[in-house]
């Protein structure tokens, strides 16, 4: 698999999120829940376009598939274990993405990935919190 096609694998599971997290809004109970959805969703969003910018960067053709795992977090029965299955998917994520830096790679391609990390460790990170809180 190049490194063109794991960034596809990876945009196309980031749109899956936008799609989760935008489905998750109504669920929200508090403000700050609410506010947590949008900053993770926009996230989502923001590795979308870097992404994007990533496969053009290295001469690849973006993808324009989405994943199904929205269908697959709202199936869940309790708002917490939706979390859980989101942060399992933010965990695939963040091990892809492991992946991808071991290779070499154009310095801003790097550069972007390791910022995507560290956001996508941040919200798993707030998720556990707020899953916690609901159990």
């Amino acid at each position: 698999m190049t490194a063109v096609d794991r960034l596809n694998e990876l945009l196309e599971a980031e749109r899956a999120g936008v799609e989760t997290l935008s489905r998750l809004f109504p669920e929200a109970r508090t403000p700050e829940m609410l506010k947590l959805f949008g900053e993770v969703r926009d996230d989502e969003a923001w590795s979308c376009a870097g992404l994007a910018r990533a496969i053009k960067t290295l001469g690849g053709v973006m993808s324009e598939k989405k994943g199904d795992f929205a269908d697959k977090v709202m199936g869940e029965p309790t708002l917490a274990a939706r979390l859980r299955l989101l942060n399992r998917g933010q965990m695939w994520v963040v091990k892809r993405l492991d992946g991808l830096l071991g290779q070499t790679l154009p310095e801003p391609v790097s550069a972007f990935l390791t910022e995507m990390k560290a956001r996508h460790l941040a919200n798993i990170a707030a998720c556990d919190r707020l899953a916690d809180s609901l159990a």
